[in-house]
């Protein structure tokens, strides 16, 4: 009776590890046929990393007949996800948690960036940085973020994202500046006198110097509003 009692608990044990093998080999494919090829398609140079969480639950799941269906539930999600995994026959569905990690490259402060001080190459490097780490959109080699300004105190090895850079003015308060006033095929030029500063695209007071008129115009360069009838 003691043999068959343990005959019969080692079976059920070969059956759950046969059963937890066969979905987690079906989970392990579909990571890098289906989700590491669909992560590297979104961020091409990106190194990643992915990782089922919890895997001892698949020990209580009994053994499918066929392929399981794997869907992964957050598709958009950076870092943690769920997939949810089912079975036809026997009919079955569960959920497990799985742990993304998306390394990419970015342009980082080589040395402290005061606010209101302008980004350059001699302030900034490349460096890598997981992609959950950080908030707003990240600076990188193809798009960066020179030219711009501080718009609060950044640290050294600090990330540079869209959340920490403001435009600069490009106009200032008291400048001159062209006024070029538009209306379909007519333009007309005259000078004028800023009134506040201003980034690019931004409307600003100016003040036209011969009728002394004030009037409000767009920013379209360091020495030039656009103002349209």
């Amino acid at each position: 009776m003691g043999r068959v009692k343990l005959l019969t608990i080692l079976l059920f044990f070969h059956a759950a590890w046969s059963s937890a093998s066969q979905i987690d080999t079906q989970i392990e494919q579909f990571i890098a046929q289906v989700e590491h090829k669909r992560l590297q398609s979104t961020y091409p140079s990106a190194r990643i990393h992915i990782q089922v969480q919890n895997k001892v639950a698949l020990n209580y799941l009994p053994e499918c007949n066929h392929d399981i269906h794997i869907e992964n539930q957050r598709p958009d999600a950076v870092s943690r996800t769920t997939y949810s995994i089912s079975c036809k026959t026997p009919t079955w569905k569960s959920y497990v948690p799985v742990e993304q990690s998306i390394f990419i490259e970015g342009i980082k402060a080589t040395s402290p960036i005061a606010r209101g001080e302008r980004i350059n190459q001699q302030n900034t490097g490349i460096g890598e940085v997981e992609l959950s780490s950080l908030r707003g959109h990240l600076y990188t080699g193809t798009n960066p973020p020179y030219g711009l300004i501080a718009s609060r105190n950044i640290r050294i090895n600090n990330f540079i994202t869209d959340h920490v850079t403001e435009q600069p003015d490009l106009i200032k308060k008291g400048s001159n500046v062209l006024i070029t006033a538009q209306s379909n095929s007519i333009v007309v030029r005259m000078n004028g006198v800023a009134l506040e500063d201003g980034i690019k695209g931004q409307q600003i007071r100016v003040k036209n110097t011969s009728s002394g008129r004030i009037i409000y115009g767009k920013v379209v360069s360091d020495a030039e509003v656009l103002v349209n009838y």
